[in-house]
């Protein structure tokens, strides 16, 4: 994340668990980017809103991410991190 990602998201680096949250910077909604542009280079995340009860037909709108890395190998999360870097760089 630190090597790849640091100038485009914030995050912290999870102690334990299985699931890391970032905040994209500069984008508003990560649902389109997440659900679309990154299932197409093959990043696989949940984008925030998702997580965000609601009790209206508005659509709930979140900067943040959510990826899951307990069954990624090291390389596996380096290639994630590349191909979500050369996304938000557009």
């Amino acid at each position: 994340m630190e090597r790849h990602l640091s100038e485009f998201v914030e995050f912290e680096s999870p102690k334990a668990g299985m699931f890391l949250w970032m905040k994209l910077k500069g984008v508003k909604d990560s649902n389109d980017l997440i659900m679309n542009k990154a299932v197409e280079r093959k990043v696989l995340m949940v984008p925030g809103a998702s997580f965000i009860p609601t009790n209206n037909d508005e659509p709930n709108i979140s900067s943040f991410v959510r990826a899951s890395y307990s069954t990624a190998s090291v390389e596996e999360m380096d290639e994630a991190c590349q191909r979500l870097r050369d996304l938000l760089k557009k």
